[in-house]
C-alpha cells in the first residue's frame, strides 16, 4: 500500500508514547507531553461532528447548508483508488481532488489494498486498524475480537461506508414497531442517498444489462437472458426456489430479488453518472476492500463534494484525531481530542452548543462511557446495553453441483469473487422472527486462504500466529506471516499442479458460495470499559451463540447448500479454533446498539429523536435532556434489524438532525 507520510522513526518521543499506552491499558489515565499542551481556550464552532459515516455525513452537510461553523472530528484519513480513472489524465491536471485538498492541509492520503492476490492480502493485514499502533492507528479495517464475538468495523473519512456491501434495505414495519424505533421515513432516507450520493442500481449480471431486461424480470428462471446473471445470483435464486416447497408450518419465505445497490452502473441510452465520472462497477468482488474503480458511492467523496470542496471556511475537518471526552459546560460542550497529524499528538478542546455524535457503535459507546468515568457527565444507566449483532451469520456451501441430464451431478462454477459483495437476497419468516440471506462475494486476495482452509482446517491452522492473522492485539512481523503463508500455499507440500498450484484465484474457489445472513437476535450484550478499552460480553444465562436466530438461519442455509448440492461448512469462528476463539464466536458486520433509543432514560440512553438523556435527573424527571446533544449513528438502534442497517441509521439521523435544526432537510 502506498501512503503519503512515511513512517517515523523510533524517536524518544515515540518511546513515551508507547509508555502512555501500556499505562492506559492498565486504567492510568496519562497523556505525553507534547499531548499535554493543549490551547487554553477552547476552539469555538456552532457545531462539532464526531465521525463521518452515513450520519456524521448527513449532519454534516446540513449543518453547512444552514450557515453553520462546524467541526468535524474523524479517527481515521482519506482512502482512495490508486488508478486512473476513465479517460487520460490530462498533462496539467492536479489529479485525483481529493487527494489534492488532503495534502494541500497536511492531511494523510491512503490507498486501496492490492493486487488482488496474496500479495494485497499482506498488504490488507499490514496495514489494518489498532489502537495504540504508531503505524497502525490510520489503518482502515478495524477487526475487534471480544470474548464470543469478533466485530468489524472501518476508520476512515468516510467511515463504514468504506467497507460496506452498498446495500440499501428496509426493515420489516412490524418489526420496527416491536424494537419500539418510530417514525422511519425510508422514502426520504432514499430520496438523500440519491441526492447526495447518486442512483441505487441493481447489479446481478455478468454486464449490465442490455435494453429492454430488467434486473427484476431475471427473477424468473424461464427469462431467456438468465445466461446474464452472475452464477452466484441465480445459485440463489435457484436453491430457494428448490427449498421453498419444503418449508414447514411457520416458515414463510418471499421471492428472490436483486438488491438496490449505491454503485454507478452503466445503464444503455441514458445520460448516467457513469458518463460523468467515468467509472461504473467492474463486478471485482471486492467492495469491502476499497474499489479500485470508485464506482462506489462511499461517503469520502459525498463529504468531500457537498461540504469540504473550495474555499468555505465554515467546516474545518480534523482527520486522524481521537475523540477521549465530552463535558458539558453551561449551555455548550467540550471536546476533548487528540490531534495525531503529521506524526505529532496535540491535545485540543472544542466547545460548541450543539454536538453530534457519529463515531459509530463501539466509537460512541467507548467515548460516553469514558466521559462519564472521567468528566463527570451524567448519562442514562442504560449506556452500554442493548448490544446486537443484527444476527449476522456467515457459512459457505462447498463443492457446489448441479444436475446432468443423466441423472448425475457436474460441478457448478458460482464464482464468488466476481460482482459486487452481495448482488441479492432471500427473506423469510420464522414464527414472528425476520431473516434475510444474501449471497456473499470473496475478494481474489482470500482465495488461497479460503481454498487451504476448506481442503485442509488444520493447514490453515498451522499458520504462524494466527491471532495476527486475524487483526487481534498479538502481532507477529509481516516479514513472519508472509513467509509463513507462502511456504504453506506455494511449497510447503505437494499439491494437485493441475489445479492448486496454476489455478487464478477465481478458479481456485469457484465452486464455493457463501452466504451472509441477517436475524434478529436477543439484543442484550453489555458494553463495559476495562481499563482505557471497550470489553463485550452477554449474560452468562444467554450466550450470543446460543439464541435461538443462529439454530433457525443456520437450518435454513443447510437446506439452501443442500440445494446447491454443496457441503454446508460453517466459518471456522463458529467451530472454535483451539487457543484462539471458542465455539460459536460470531464475526459481525453489522453493529447496533449500546445507546439505545427508549421511551424514558429507565428504558434508553436517548430519546426517539436521538437527544441524549441527562442521567443526573434520572429520578425527578426521566424525559430529561442533555440540550444539543445527539447520537445520529447505529449505537441508537434498539434491536436487530434483520437487514442490512445503512438504510435505516441515515433514516434515524434524518430524523435527529431535522429535529436540532428545527426544519426538514433540503433534498432537491
Amino acid at each position: 500500500m502506498k501512503n503519503d507520510r512515511q513512517n517515523s522513526s523510533l524517536t524518544r518521543r515515540n518511546l513515551f508514547k508507547g509508555a502512555a499506552a501500556s499505562a492506559a491499558a492498565a486504567g492510568i489515565n496519562v497523556i505525553t507531553s507534547e499531548a499535554s499542551e493543549a490551547q487554553e481556550t477552547p476552539e469555538t464552532y456552532d457545531a462539532i461532528v464526531i465521525g463521518t459515516g452515513f450520519g456524521g455525513t448527513i449532519a454534516a452537510i446540513a449543518l453547512k447548508e444552514s450557515g453553520k461553523k462546524i467541526l468535524v472530528i474523524e479517527r481515521g484519513t482519506f482512502w482512495l483508488t490508486p488508478e486512473t480513472l476513465g479517460l487520460p489524465v490530462p498533462p496539467n491536471s492536479p489529479g485525483n481532488p481529493i487527494a489534492q485538498y488532503a495534502r494541500d492541509r497536511q492531511m494523510q492520503v491512503q490507498y486501496w489494498p492490492r493486487p488482488d492476490h496474496l500479495l494485497g492480502l499482506i498488504d490488507l493485514l499490514a496495514n489494518r486498524y489498532e489502537k495504540g499502533h504508531p503505524q497502525r492507528r490510520y489503518g482502515l479495517h478495524n477487526y475487534r475480537m471480544f470474548r464470543q464475538a469478533h466485530v468489524l468495523t472501518a476508520s476512515g473519512v468516510g467511515g463504514g461506508s468504506l467497507i460496506y456491501s452498498n446495500v440499501n434495505l428496509e426493515a420489516k414495519p412490524d418489526l420496527l414497531d416491536r424494537i419500539g424505533l418510530k417514525g422511519i421515513d425510508y422514502d426520504r432516507a432514499k430520496k438523500f442517498m440519491t441526492t447526495y450520493r447518486g442512483r441505487m442500481s441493481a447489479v446481478v449480471t455478468k454486464i449490465p444489462l442490455p435494453p429492454g431486461v430488467t434486473a427484476e424480470q431475471l427473477s424468473s428462471q424461464i427469462v431467456n437472458r438468465d445466461y446474464l446473471l452472475l452464477d452466484r445470483s441465480r445459485a440463489l435464486r435457484d436453491a430457494a426456489n428448490d427449498v421453498r416447497g419444503q418449508l414447514g408450518i411457520g416458515v414463510e419465505m418471499e421471492n428472490w430479488k436483486p438488491l438496490q445497490l449505491s454503485i454507478n452502473e452503466y445503464i444503455h441510452d441514458e445520460n448516467t453518472t457513469a458518463d460523468a465520472t467515468h467509472t461504473f462497477c467492474e463486478r471485482q468482488g471486492r467492495c469491502m476492500l476499497g474499489c479500485l474503480p470508485a464506482a462506489r458511492h462511499t461517503l469520502n467523496k459525498v463529504l468531500f463534494v457537498k461540504a469540504l470542496r473550495g474555499n468555505d471556511t465554515r467546516v474545518t475537518l480534523s482527520p486522524e484525531s481521537e475523540v477521549r471526552t465530552i463535558d458539558r459546560v453551561d449551555t455548550s460542550y467540550d471536546v476533548t481530542y487528540f490531534d495525531r497529524r503529521n506524526n505529532s499528538e496535540k491535545k485540543k478542546i472544542a466547545r460548541a452548543p450543539q454536538v453530534f455524535l457519529a463515531a459509530g457503535v463501539l466509537g460512541t459507546t467507548e467515548i460516553l462511557l469514558r466521559s462519564r468515568r472521567d468528566g463527570g457527565i451524567q448519562f442514562s444507566d442504560k449506556l452500554g446495553s442493548g448490544f446486537s449483532t443484527n444476527g449476522d451469520f456467515g457459512a459457505v456451501a462447498n463443492g457446489t453441483k448441479r444436475r446432468t441430464s443423466d441423472g448425475k451431478t457436474a460441478k457448478m462454477s458460482v464464482f464468488p469473487t466476481r460482482g459486487p459483495i452481495n448482488t441479492c437476497d432471500i427473506r423469510f419468516k420464522s414464527g414472528n422472527q425476520y431473516f434475510t440471506i444474501e449471497d456473499a462475494g470473496i475478494p481474489s486476495m482470500f482465495a488461497k486462504i479460503v481454498h487451504m482452509g476448506l481442503k485442509d482446517r488444520q493447514a490453515l491452522l498451522a499458520l504462524k500466529d494466527w491471532t495476527s492473522f486475524v487483526g487481534g492485539d498479538t502481532s507477529s512481523t509481516t516479514t513472519s506471516l508472509y513467509e509463513s503463508i507462502r511456504q504453506r500455499l506455494s511449497g510447503g507440500k505437494p499439491q494437485d499442479a493441475s489445479k492448486d498450484r496454476h489455478a487464478t484465484e477465481a478458479e481456485l474457489i469457484d465452486d464455493v458460495f457463501f452466504f451472509n445472513a441477517m436475524g434478529e437476535d436477543n439484543a442484550n450484550g453489555q458494553f463495559t470499559l476495562k481499563g482505557d478499552d471497550l470489553d463485550l460480553d452477554w449474560p452468562a444465562n444467554d450466550p450470543i451463540g446460543g439464541q435461538k436466530c443462529f439454530t433457525v438461519v443456520e437450518d435454513m442455509i443447510k437446506k439452501l447448500s443442500q440445494a446447491m448440492l454443496g457441503e454446508y461448512t460453517p466459518l471456522p469462528t463458529w467451530e472454535g479454533l483451539s487457543g484462539v476463539f471458542k465455539e460459536k464466536t460470531l464475526i459481525v458486520t453489522h453493529p447496533l446498539g449500546g445507546c439505545r433509543i427508549g421511551p424514558t432514560m429507565g428504558e434508553g440512553v436517548v430519546n426517539e429523536f436521538g437527544q441524549v438523556y441527562d442521567g443526573s435527573k434520572k429520578t425527578s424527571d426521566p424525559l430529561a435532556i442533555h440540550s444539543g446533544l445527539f447520537i445520529v449513528d447505529g449505537s441508537v438502534i434498539p434491536g436487530a434489524l434483520a437487514a442490512n442497517p445503512t438504510l435505516t441509521i441515515s433514516a434515524q439521523a434524518i430524523k435527529t438532525v431535522e429535529k436540532a435544526l428545527g426544519r426538514p432537510l433540503d433534498m432537491k
